[in-house]
């Protein structure tokens, strides 16, 4: 039984701390928009930002339109583990699976580049979900802090929310 405690001890310490030095979009530290990204992605940003007559409304296009082409899960998160170090371009052209780091990134891209937000109107969250870390953002709208899980769309999270149990 103590030999379990300690590998679940070392488990938290790897997943909490020692992941975010080397893993993309979960360091300490936030990293900057890009400053060039993918033809495509800067399309359908103009596009998203064209049916926009507020920051809100972009925000909403933005949830809804990533939310539809990427979702996150868990263990896939552990099996396909590769995808967290996907370089933006690759990400971009993937449907379906990426995991929660990747799908925030985009969403920081999307609402830095539109305009209608600032990099300082984005910030990362943690929480510990499933023995697993999982990262959602808080995206400041009319000076409140709002909940963003874009990964969880899937699973019907809508803007305001964001994926907090445990087991």
């Amino acid at each position: 039984m103590e030999i379990f405690f300690y590998l679940f001890a070392v488990y938290i310490i790897f997943s909490f701390f020692l992941s975010r030095f080397f893993v993309p979009h979960l360091s300490f530290w936030q990293s900057p928009v890009p400053e060039t990204i993918p033809r495509e992605m800067e399309e359908t940003i103009e596009k998203l930002k064209t049916q926009s007559s507020s920051p809100k409304e972009f925000l909403e296009l933005s949830f809804n339109y990533l939310g539809k082409k990427y979702h996150s899960e868990r263990l896939a998160t552990i099996l396909k583990f590769s995808y967290l170090f996907k370089n933006l371009e690759n990400v971009w052209v993937t449907n379906g699976f990426i995991p929660c780091t990747q799908s925030n990134f985009l969403l920081r891209i999307f609402l830095v580049k539109s305009g209608f937000f600032r990099e300082d109107d984005i910030r990362r969250r943690h929480v510990f979900v499933n023995f697993v870390p999982h990262q959602y953002l808080q995206v400041k709208l009319d000076d409140k802090w709002l909940d963003v899980d874009v990964g969880e769309k899937h699973r019907g999270m809508p803007i305001g929310k964001h994926l907090k149990y445990f087991g």
